[in-house]
């Protein structure tokens, strides 16, 4: 069967793997080169099972790293509480680590078979059916390139993230995004005088209203997550402005203000709404959806990365199975994977509001909870909620 993936990314690079044994199978990707910048993650779930049965979790593990827990701060630097990683380490058996997004697409390149075609700066504009000449219902379908060119496939699977550009194609009236109402800024800078202070524990700020994240993502490098609160209506990617960024933020933390005199130029640094994909249906004719463009759970709900691991997984098990019968494929991979999808949205949609305090008393109640965390059993009864959310 000839496959043709839409995105580059962790779902793509991921399900092409998977499907390099058994298919011939070609990755577009629009950017002409591995992304840079991104986030930390922590890996862990069903992701983490998934990447060892693949046989990529060794690479992963070599490009991640593992942090003694979070530090909270407040404006003035005092440290204001402290969540350990151990609790949460253990309750997932030791199966947690958490590394920079684009790493884990670099590990997943370093393990993509040589028979899976990777075509860069490759654009997609349009997908349409290829309908059997027999039977006069779609037996594959035509993808058309910015360029002109076509290519035909007997599958076309779209993972190009949150925002797709196909979801609309597969389930008409749902092809936007849904907000949650805040906001997420962040990027990677060079002081190694910083990444030393931080040392081994991630910081967040204990504020109201915005927070940030700071954190040495290896030796030299450090990485900054901020975010506040928005309209829960709006939809629109928000207009990256680094002046607009430092005056929201600054005032959060001092080594916050530090991180902040390196904000990249407008468009060099990831910005964008926290939001959800849930489209009823993943696919229609010989199109479906994967990773973010079917089920993201959202930056904040976490997972996101190990749900496109896994879920690539599953779709390419559920192909196996179905043999020519692919439609039956496609049919099992919703029924089979969407259950768990739903379960870790809904938890991300409960938890958001955790993340930034919309009021002083909200910050209280949480600083009392962190409090409670150290308890004996509280950490690892809270550590086993997380890790099976």
């Amino acid at each position: 069967m000839d496959v043709t993936i839409i995105g580059g990314g962790i779902s793509g690079l991921a399900l092409a793997h998977e499907l390099a044994p058994e298919h011939r199978v070609t990755v577009l990707e629009s950017a002409p080169g591995p992304r840079g910048g991104g986030y930390m993650i922590d890996f862990f779930g069903p992701g983490y099972r998934a990447a060892e049965r693949m046989g990529v979790i060794d690479e992963l593990r070599r490009r991640g790293r593992a942090f003694d827990g979070v530090r909270y701060g407040g404006p003035d630097g005092a440290e204001t509480g402290r969540i350990d990683a151990a609790p949460l380490v253990r309750a997932a058996g030791g199966r947690y680590f958490s590394i920079l997004r684009p790493e884990v697409e670099q590990g997943l390149l370093a393990v993509l078979p040589d028979r899976v075609e990777l075509r860069r700066g490759a654009r997609a504009i349009a997908v349409r059916d290829r309908e059997g000449v027999v039977t006069g219902t779609p037996d594959g379908a035509v993808v058309t390139l910015e360029d002109g060119s076509e290519i035909a496939a007997d599958l076309v699977v779209a993972c190009d993230g949150v925002r797709s550009a196909w979801r609309e194609q597969v389930a008409p009236g749902h092809g936007g995004i849904v907000p949650m109402g805040y906001r997420v800024a962040c990027y990677l800078l060079e002081d190694p005088a910083l990444a030393a202070e931080l040392g081994d524990r991630m910081l967040m700020t204990d504020t109201v209203g915005r927070v940030g994240w700071l954190y040495a993502a290896d030796a030299a490098r450090v990485g900054v997550m901020l975010s506040e609160r928005t309209d829960p209506h709006e939809d629109r990617r928000p207009e990256p402005d680094p002046d607009l960024l430092r005056r929201r933020f600054t005032g959060l933390h001092p080594q916050i203000d530090a991180a902040l005199e390196h904000v990249p130029a407008a468009g060099e640094y990831y910005d964008d709404l926290v939001a959800q994909s849930r489209p009823p249906r993943w696919s229609r004719g010989r199109l479906v959806l994967a990773g973010d463009a079917a089920h993201a759970p959202s930056l904040l709900a976490g997972q996101g990365t190990s749900l496109a691991i896994a879920g690539a997984e599953v779709l390419a098990r559920s192909l196996r199975a179905a043999g020519p019968h692919v439609e039956v494929g496609l049919e099992e991979y919703d029924r089979a994977w969407r259950p768990t999808t739903e379960r870790i949205a809904r938890s991300g949609r409960l938890s958001a509001g955790a993340f930034i305090p919309s009021t002083t008393l909200r910050l209280r109640t949480q600083q009392i909870a962190r409090r409670a965390v150290g308890l004996p059993g509280v950490s690892r009864l809270l550590a086993r909620s997380f890790i099976a959310a």
